[in-house]
C-alpha cells in the first residue's frame, strides 16, 4: 500500500509538471504553428520582432524552426529599448510579437505608445495565457491596460488569448478616439487542427467606421466672409463654390462615420512662408490643430509629407476661357479659300493661258496686218500686242473687271473663251469661300504656346491660388506669357475681378483665367445666345482636380478613404457639384450679324497700299527715265547744231 501511495504521488507530480509546461509559452509546436498561421492570414508579409520570456536555448530553437519556415525575424528575451524599425523603413511589414504575461510587457507597450508605434501600418500580436484567470478579470485587465494608449481605429493590435491547450481566441483592440473607451473585437479563433478561423475578413476601415459621435475638427477656406451664411442655400453659387461643395461632402463623411464636426475658418489653403512654416489650412493640419480639411485643395509636391491627400475630387478647376476669334484675326482669309495644290494649279493655268494668248494675239496681229484691209486693221490696232497687254487681259478676266481686247481670229477666241470660263468658275468659288470664312472662327488656339502667339489679350482672376501658381512657374513659355501679357514691366498688370474679366471676354479679343464653373455661370446669365458660341478653355495650371486633405498618420485615414470612395461612387458628390457648378453654355444661335471691319479688309487695303507705292515708284522711274532721255536728246540736238555750224563755217 505504501508503495502504491508513492507511485500515485509520482504520477500526480509528473502530471502537474506537464500541466505547468502547458500553461507557459515555451517553445513547442503550438506556438510555432500559431505564429506561422497568424503571419500568413493576419499579417502578410511581415518581418517579426518578438519579445518572449524564453531561455536562450529556447530562443535558438524557435529561431531555427522559424527560419525553416522562411519567416524573417529577430527574437529577444530582454525587454529593453524597442526598435521603431526592423531592418529598414518598410513599416508596412513590421510585426511586433509580445508575450503579454512577461513582467515588462506593459513597459514595452507604454514605450511604443510614446513613440507613436501603434499608428498604421505597424502591426502587433500580443500573446496571453488566459487559462489561469477568469475571462472577466482577464478582459478587464486588458481594457485597463489599453485605456490610455493611442490604439485608435488605424491601429492593428491583435491579442491571442490561450483558452485551452490547443485553442486560442483572437481579439482586436482599439479606441474610436481619445474621448471614447476601449473596444474589443472578436476576430475569430485558432486551433492546432483547424488553424485560424476568422469571423469576417472586413478591413478595419469598415469594422471601425462607427466613431460613436467623436468630435472632429475641420477647416473651411473662404475668400468671401459672407460665404458662411450661404453654405447650403445655393445663393451666390459662383462665390467660393469649392468650399460649398466641400462642406456638403464633409457632412456626408461625418454622418457615415457617426461623428460630429466643428469648423475653423481661414482665407487661404496654405502655402509655405519664408521661414519654412505653413499657413492656412495646411498649417493647421501640420500642427494637428484640425483632423482634416473641409475644402478641396490642389495637389502640390511641396505638400507631400505635410498632409495626406484623399481621393475625393471636386470636379472643378481654372482655365483660360475665351471666345474663338474670327478667322480673319489670326489668318489671311484671302489665301485660305483654295488649298495649296489648287493655287499651284491656278498658277500653271495662268502661265499656260499667258503663253497661248500671247501667241494667238501675235498671230492675229500678223494676219491682220498682212491682209487686204491692213490699213483699217492698223487704225483699229495701232500697236503691236505686248506681254503687258496679255497680262492685263488675263487680270481683267480673273478679277471680273473687263478688258479692251477683242479677239478676231478663231484661235484667240478659243483661248479667250477658255480664260473666261475658268475665271468665272474660280471667281465664284473664291468669293463664296470668302463669305463663309468671314463668318468662321479659328480653332488654332489649343495650347499655351498658341495662346502666347495669338492676338488675344489676357487677364487672370485675382485669387490666392492663382497668384501662387503663376509666381511658381519656371518653364519658358509660361514665364514669357506671364511676364509679357499678364505682368508686363512698366504697365498695369492684368489681375482683375472675375466679373470684369468675363465682360472683357464678351467685348474684346480677350482670354480670362478663372474658375470654370463661375465663369460659365456669369456667361450663361449675361451673354446673348449667339455670343455663347465658340467658347474655348485652355488648361494653364495643369493640375489635378482639388482633393481633400488630412493629417499625416491620421488614425482616421483609411476610414476617410473608404467613406470618400462610397460618397463618390454613390453619386452624392456629383449631385452637389451639378447643383453648384454651371456647365459650359450651349450654343443655340449660330448665326449672327458680322460687320466687316479693318481687320477683315486688312489684306486688301495692304495690297492696295503696296500698289499705290509701286505706282509712285514707277512714276518716279518714268520721270527719271523721261528726264534722262530728254537730256540725251538735248545733247544730241546741241551736237547736231554744232556740226551744222561747223559745216557752214567750212563752206564759207
Amino acid at each position: 500500500m505504501l508503495l502504491l501511495f508513492f507511485l500515485m504521488i509520482l504520477l500526480f507530480n509528473s502530471y502537474a509538471i506537464e500541466e505547468s509546461s502547458e500553461f507557459s509559452w515555451k517553445t513547442n509546436d503550438i506556438l510555432l504553428k500559431f505564429i506561422e498561421d497568424a503571419t500568413f492570414h493576419l499579417f502578410p508579409p511581415s518581418r517579426i520582432s518578438a519579445r518572449l520570456c524564453l531561455s536562450k536555448d529556447d530562443i535558438i530553437g524557435l529561431s531555427k524552426e522559424m527560419s525553416k519556415r522562411h519567416l524573417s525575424h529577430d527574437i529577444r528575451n530582454e525587454f529593453d529599448r524597442l526598435d521603431s524599425k526592423i531592418y529598414d523603413n518598410l513599416e508596412h511589414r513590421n510585426l511586433y510579437i509580445i508575450d503579454f504575461d512577461c513582467d515588462r510587457a506593459i513597459d514595452i507597450l507604454n514605450e511604443a505608445n510614446s513613440n507613436r508605434m501603434f499608428v498604421a501600418p505597424t502591426k502587433w500580436l500580443l500573446l496571453k495565457d488566459a487559462r489561469t484567470i477568469s475571462d472577466t478579470k482577464d478582459l478587464q485587465f486588458i481594457m485597463k491596460t489599453f485605456r490610455n494608449l493611442t490604439v485608435y481605429p488605424d491601429s492593428d493590435v491583435v491579442i491571442a488569448r490561450r483558452i485551452k491547450k490547443n485553442f486560442l481566441q483572437l481579439l482586436s483592440i482599439y479606441r474610436p478616439s481619445p474621448y471614447r473607451d476601449v473596444i474589443l473585437e472578436d476576430r475569430g479563433n485558432w486551433s492546432f487542427t483547424s488553424g485560424i478561423v476568422m469571423k469576417n475578413y472586413d478591413p478595419a476601415s469598415r469594422r471601425r467606421r462607427n466613431l460613436q459621435l467623436t468630435p472632429l475638427k475641420s477647416c473651411l477656406v473662404m475668400t468671401d466672409p459672407d460665404t458662411i451664411n450661404h453654405l447650403t442655400d445655393y445663393h451666390n453659387k459662383h462665390i467660393d463654390p469649392v468650399t460649398k461643395a466641400g462642406y456638403s461632402s464633409v457632412l456626408h463623411l461625418v454622418n457615415r462615420m457617426n461623428a460630429t464636426v466643428t469648423f475653423n475658418i481661414v482665407n487661404t489653403w496654405g502655402y509655405r512662408d519664408e521661414n519654412g512654416s505653413w499657413n492656412g489650412m495646411t498649417g493647421m493640419l501640420q500642427r494637428r490643430e484640425i483632423d482634416f480639411g473641409g475644402t478641396g485643395t490642389f495637389f502640390m509636391k511641396e505638400r507631400i509629407g505635410i498632409v495626406k491627400y484623399i481621393q475625393l475630387y471636386t470636379h472643378t478647376g481654372s482655365r483660360f476661357i475665351f471666345r474663338q476669334p474670327l478667322l480673319s484675326t489670326v489668318s489671311n482669309i484671302f489665301v485660305l479659300p483654295f488649298h495649296r495644290s489648287v493655287w499651284i494649279a491656278i498658277g500653271i493655268l495662268i502661265l499656260l493661258i499667258i503663253t497661248l494668248l500671247f501667241i494667238s494675239m501675235k498671230w492675229e496681229y500678223h494676219c491682220g496686218a498682212s491682209a487686204k484691209s491692213a490699213m483699217y486693221w492698223r487704225q483699229m490696232n495701232p500697236g503691236k500686242p505686248t506681254l503687258g497687254d496679255d497680262i492685263l487681259v488675263i487680270l481683267g478676266a480673273f478679277f471680273q473687271q473687263g478688258y479692251s481686247y477683242e479677239p478676231y481670229q478663231i484661235p484667240s477666241r478659243i483661248v479667250t473663251l477658255m480664260l473666261l470660263i475658268a475665271a468665272l468658275s474660280l471667281y465664284t468659288s473664291y468669293t463664296a469661300n470668302i463669305v463663309a470664312l468671314l463668318q468662321s472662327t479659328t480653332n488654332s488656339i489649343q495650347t499655351v504656346a498658341d495662346l502666347y502667339n495669338s492676338p488675344l489679350k489676357l487677364g487672370v482672376q485675382d485669387a490666392i491660388y492663382n497668384r501662387y501658381y503663376f509666381k511658381s512657374f519656371k518653364d519658358p513659355i509660361r514665364r514669357r506669357l506671364i511676364d509679357e501679357k499678364i505682368e508686363p514691366k512698366g504697365k498695369k498688370s492684368s489681375w482683375m475681378p472675375i466679373e470684369e474679366g468675363v465682360q472683357k471676354i464678351r467685348d474684346e479679343l480677350f482670354a480670362f483665367h478663372g474658375e470654370v464653373g463661375t465663369v460659365y455661370k456669369i456667361i450663361q446669365e449675361t451673354f446673348q445666345e449667339e455670343e455663347k458660341c465658340g467658347l474655348t478653355a485652355i488648361n494653364f495650371l495643369n493640375v489635378l482636380y482639388p482633393l481633400f486633405i488630412i493629417q499625416t498618420q491620421s488614425p482616421y485615414l483609411e476610414i476617410f478613404k473608404n467613406s470618400a470612395l462610397i460618397i463618390q461612387e454613390s453619386g452624392l458628390k456629383f449631385r452637389e457639384e451639378r447643383r453648384l457648378y454651371t456647365r459650359k453654355p450651349k450654343c443655340d444661335g449660330h448665326m449672327s450679324f458680322i460687320s466687316i471691319g479693318f481687320t477683315e479688309s486688312h489684306f486688301a487695303l495692304v495690297t492696295m497700299g503696296y500698289g499705290i507705292i509701286l505706282t509712285f515708284f514707277v512714276l518716279i522711274m518714268e520721270l527719271l527715265w523721261h528726264r534722262i532721255q530728254k537730256s540725251k536728246m538735248k545733247d544730241i540736238t546741241e551736237d547736231m547744231e554744232a556740226i551744222d555750224n561747223d559745216s557752214e563755217i567750212l563752206t564759207t
